[in-house]
C-alpha cells in the first residue's frame, strides 16, 4: 500500500513537472523579457513562436517558450545572429530539453551534453509545445566552448526554430521544416525588455525565390516556347513596330524575365551581406554554396543574351547563323542551369530548402513541372519532324526601313499550316501551355511565400 502511494504521488510531481504553468504575457517588460512572432500576438498561445526569460533568486537564467509545432521548439543564442554559431536548446515532445550546436562550418552537432540546466518542464497540448527551463549563465570550469556566457553585458540574438517531423533516432532534433525566426537586434538577457522579431531576411529570401520562379518557371519558359514553337501562332497579325506576334511577346517575356532575375539577384546579396558562407561542409552546407554559384552563372547569362541581341547582324548577312546560334545556346544553357539552381533552392536530395520552413513536397512539384515541360518539348519535336515532311523549307526575309529596328523577319509557310484545323490546334496547345505554365508557377510561389 505505502509502495503504490509513493508511486502515485511519484507520477503526480512528474505529470506536474511535465505540464509545467501556462506561459503568459503577464510581466512582459516589468519583471521578465519577451520575444515573439508576430510582434502583435497576445496571447503565446497564438504565437507561431513565444520566449521570455527573467533571473532567478540565484541571479539563474529562466527561460519560457512555445511554439505551434508538435514534436520541438527550439531556442539559439548566437554571437553572428546567424545559426551557424549557435548554443542551441529544445524542447521536445519526449518531455525533455536537448542541446545541439551549429558550428562555424554550418553542420548541426547534436553531441554536447546538456549542461547547467535544471528544473525542466515540457508539454504537448492540441499539436503545440511549451516548456519552461533554467539554465546557469555561466559553467564553474568554462570548459565548454559552446556554452555561451549569458551574464550581464553579454549580447546574442535570439533565433528561434520549430518542427512538426519527427525526430532523429537518438531525441536529438532535426532540420526545422517548421520555420525559423530571428530577433532584431541582440539582446542582454539580464536585462528586462522585449525584442521584436527581424522579418526583413526572411522576406527578402522569400522575394528572391518567388521573383526568381516567375522569371525562370514562367516568363523564360514561356519565351523560349514561344520562339521555337509557336512562330506560327497568329503569324499573320503584326503589332506596334510591325513585329510578329511570336517576337513581339518573346522579346517581353525575356526582357522582363531579366529585369526579375537581376532584381531577385540584389535581394539575395542584401539579405545574407554578400557572398554566402562557404565554410559549411554538410550537404546543405554544399547545395548553399552550388546554388549561389550556379545562381550568378544564370544571371551573367541572362545579361548577356539581351547584349548579343542588341548587337544582332541583319538577316541575311554572314554572321546571323552564328548569332543564332549563340543566342539558342546561351538561352537555354541558362533555362536549363536556372532549372537546377531552382531545385537546389528547395531542397534537392538530401539537402534542405534554402528558406526555412518550406515544405519538402515543393521540390517535387518543381521536378514533375520539368519532366512535364521536357516531355512537351519533345512532342513538339516530333510534330514539327513529322509536319515538315514535304513541306517548303522555311526561310527568313527582311524589310528594313531604319536598321536592326524595323526587321520583319517573315515565314513562307506551306499552305496546309494557315488552314483552319491547324490554326485552332495551334492555338489550343498555345492556350494549353500557357495554362499549364500559370499552374505551376502559382503553386511554387504561394509555397514559397507563405512558407
Amino acid at each position: 500500500m505505502m509502495a503504490a502511494a509513493l508511486m502515485i504521488v511519484a507520477m503526480t510531481m512528474l505529470g506536474m513537472q511535465v505540464q509545467g504553468q501556462e506561459i503568459t504575457r503577464d510581466g512582459c517588460d516589468i519583471t521578465k523579457g519577451c520575444f515573439s512572432e508576430p510582434d502583435s500576438c497576445s496571447d503565446p498561445a497564438t504565437c507561431n513562436f513565444f520566449l521570455s526569460w527573467r533571473l532567478n533568486a540565484d541571479d539563474d537564467n529562466v527561460f519560457e517558450m512555445t511554439g505551434d509545432a508538435s514534436t520541438y521548439v527550439a531556442v539559439g543564442f548566437s554571437k553572428s545572429g546567424q545559426m551557424r554559431d549557435s548554443d542551441v536548446y529544445a524542447c521536445t515532445d519526449n518531455n525533455e530539453v536537448v542541446r545541439s550546436r551549429n558550428t562555424v562550418s554550418n553542420v548541426n552537432d547534436p553531441s554536447p551534453e546538456l549542461k547547467g540546466v535544471s528544473d525542466v518542464s515540457v508539454s504537448v497540448t492540441n499539436g503545440r509545445i511549451q516548456c519552461q527551463f533554467t539554465r546557469q549563465p555561466q559553467l564553474d570550469g568554462g570548459n565548454d566552448t559552446y556554452y555561451y556566457d549569458l551574464s550581464a553585458g553579454s549580447m546574442y540574438t535570439i533565433i528561434m526554430a520549430k518542427s512538426s517531423g519527427a525526430l532523429q533516432d537518438d531525441g536529438n532534433i532535426d532540420y526545422h521544416y517548421g520555420g525559423q525566426v530571428q530577433g532584431s537586434r541582440p539582446t542582454d538577457f539580464s536585462k528586462v525588455e522585449s525584442v521584436g522579431a527581424d522579418q526583413l531576411k526572411t522576406k527578402l529570401q522569400k522575394a528572391h525565390g518567388s521573383l526568381m520562379i516567375i522569371a525562370w518557371v514562367g516568363l523564360a519558359s514561356l519565351g523560349i516556347t514561344m520562339a521555337r514553337y509557336f512562330k506560327l501562332f497568329s503569324s499573320g497579325t503584326r503589332i506596334c513596330d510591325q513585329k510578329p506576334v511570336w517576337f513581339a511577346v518573346h522579346r517581353f517575356v525575356m526582357v522582363s524575365a531579366f529585369v526579375f532575375t537581376a532584381i531577385a539577384f540584389i535581394i539575395i546579396f542584401v539579405a545574407v551581406g554578400g557572398f554566402v558562407d562557404t565554410s559549411g561542409q554538410d550537404v546543405s552546407g554544399r547545395s548553399r554554396v552550388t546554388h549561389a554559384i550556379f545562381g550568378i552563372i544564370v544571371t551573367i547569362l541572362a545579361i548577356v543574351n539581351p547584349i548579343m541581341a542588341i548587337f544582332r547582324p541583319h538577316p541575311g548577312e554572314p554572321k546571323r547563323p552564328l548569332f543564332n546560334w549563340a543566342h539558342r545556346i546561351v538561352g537555354m544553357s541558362a533555362h536549363v542551369l536556372s532549372m537546377i539552381t531552382i531545385c537546389l533552392g528547395l531542397g534537392a536530395g538530401e539537402s534542405r530548402p534554402l528558406i526555412g520552413g518550406l515544405a519538402s513536397f515543393v521540390f517535387y512539384v518543381m521536378i514533375v513541372f520539368i519532366i512535364l515541360h521536357f516531355a512537351f518539348w519533345v512532342v513538339m519535336e516530333i510534330t514539327n519532324c513529322v509536319k515538315s515532311e514535304g513541306d517548303v523549307p522555311m526561310q527568313e526575309t527582311t524589310n528594313y526601313s531604319a536598321g536592326k529596328g524595323s526587321s520583319n523577319d517573315q515565314l513562307n509557310t506551306p499552305s496546309n499550316m494557315d488552314s483552319d484545323k491547324t490554326s485552332r490546334l495551334t492555338t489550343m496547345l498555345f492556350l494549353g501551355y500557357v495554362a499549364f505554365i500559370m499552374l505551376f508557377v502559382f503553386i511554387l510561389f504561394i509555397s514559397v511565400a507563405v512558407a
